[in-house]
């Protein structure tokens, strides 16, 4: 019977090749996204944990800047603002309003006071609200970065609208240096503006789905290897 396999079977070396390359292609993507979705469901977790801490005060910046705690801020709001450019929710367009607080010690931290729809036409700007909560409390955070660096120049306009700027950047908009960090305001503080931190544009749930997805096609590919290459002994190679 082995014997009869081994003559029956014969892929043509190439299509073997590519068959096997699409299979671990393939395999290889449902395990990233199966992959991407235990990362983001741990930081959810992380996330829902870290919103039943009290914040801590603190009214000047640490040595050691203290990412994914709770911090309550003592200081003013800045008159500036900042756009963080491309934010979708719900399917729909808009961006981040991005507000320094300067702290007691005279150091600036931007604070992240929710998303709002923004024209599409970039001259012009949308409603800007002053803030309602004179201290802000939230969960620090790095600053977010794009999947795609894209260049991009400091600006001077009233209110830059900018696509995940860096340190360097911000401070060039803003004349004045800045935390390399952003304060997530706390989603149940007063504000127009809404704050769903806790959740992201593409759930885990949706990469488990991808996941499965993936891993289907690569059992369907091999299934058609396996299916289309049996031949007959009197067959030609």
């Amino acid at each position: 019977m082995f014997n009869t396999f081994r003559t029956t079977w014969r892929p043509h070396p190439l299509v073997a090749l590519i068959s096997l390359l699409g299979i671990a292609l393939c395999a290889r993507l449902s395990l990233w996204q199966y992959q991407r979705a235990q990362d983001k469901a741990a930081i959810e977790n992380e996330r829902a944990q870290v919103a039943l801490v009290a914040p801590q005060t603190t009214a000047k910046r640490p040595d050691v800047l203290p990412y994914g705690r709770r911090l309550q801020l003592q200081g003013q709001w800045g008159s500036r603002h900042i756009l963080l450019d491309n934010q979708t929710q719900d399917g729909r367009p808009g961006v981040h309003l991005l507000t320094p607080f300067q702290l007691d010690d005279g150091s600036w931290l931007l604070v992240n006071r929710g998303w709002l729809t923004a024209p599409l036409n970039r001259s012009e700007s949308p409603d800007i609200l002053p803030p309602q909560e004179s201290v802000p409390s939230g969960v620090l955070r790095d600053l977010p970065k794009a999947g795609l660096v894209t260049q991009q120049t400091c600006s001077d306009a009233p209110l830059p609208r900018l696509n995940y700027p860096d340190q360097e950047l911000l401070e060039c908009s803003l004349g004045h240096s800045v935390w390399p960090a952003l304060l997530l305001m706390d989603p149940e503080l007063p504000g127009a503006y809404s704050r769903r931190w806790a959740r992201f544009e593409i759930p885990p749930e949706r990469h488990y789905g991808y996941s499965v997805q993936w891993a289907a096609l690569a059992l369907t590919l091999l299934f058609i290897f396996l299916r289309f290459n049996r031949r007959s002994p009197g067959d030609d190679q």
